[in-house]
């Protein structure tokens, strides 16, 4: 009975946590700029993008939610492509989580609610084993936009595709795709194969 209160507060502050290291990570990126009008600029763009996903929450305007997530990887984005250098992993990795919270935000609009009702013991298994798929789909989605993109580099690097074609640009971008393709896709193939 323990884990089945656990699970919505754990649902409920996945999100929570994940948009904290964001904007955590982010600020330890922009304070890093020693000329004070960019650092200025990007912490207003990520305040903005705070404040907006606040919002969003107090007052429950869905609308401005994406505003607010945007802005918060502008910040970093900006401070990486106009100050800092472009560091291929960390940035990756940085809009892979940034994607990860929306998909958990959902995840917990979703499931919270359920483990709250009281079902059955067979229906309670089925929404388990619902959230565990739901779990899966979006750690092989995350590792896969961070991992296919390094590796579509790596090819590009060794020689195998050249580096600096239209062709490799079009590589890259369809990866990306493919791996947005494969999260949006993984629910209906997984209700056909069941």
């Amino acid at each position: 009975m323990a884990s089945t209160q656990l699970i919505p507060s754990a649902l409920r502050a996945a999100p929570v946590v994940t948009l904290a290291l964001l904007v955590g990570w982010a600020i330890l990126d922009v304070s890093a700029i020693g000329d004070g009008r960019w650092a200025a600029a990007l912490l207003a763009i990520l305040g903005i993008g705070v404040a907006a996903v606040i919002l969003s929450v107090v007052l429950r305007w869905r609308g401005i939610r994406p505003i607010g997530l945007i802005a918060i990887g502008a910040a970093y984005v900006g401070a990486h492509a106009f100050v800092l250098g472009v560091q291929l992993v960390p940035a990756l990795v940085f809009l892979s989580v940034l994607i990860s919270q929306a998909e958990l935000r959902i995840l917990a609009e979703r499931f919270a609610p359920l483990f709250e009702t009281a079902f059955r013991p067979g229906e309670r298994s089925r929404i388990h084993s619902a959230l565990g798929r739901a779990i899966l789909r979006l750690i092989i989605a995350a590792v896969l936009s961070v991992v296919v993109p390094i590796l579509a580099a790596d090819l590009a690097v060794a020689g195998i595709v050249p580096a600096t074609t239209i062709p490799t640009a079009i590589a890259l971008a369809g990866a990306l795709v493919a791996v947005v393709a494969l999260l949006a896709l993984m629910p209906s193939l997984s209700r056909r194969a069941a």
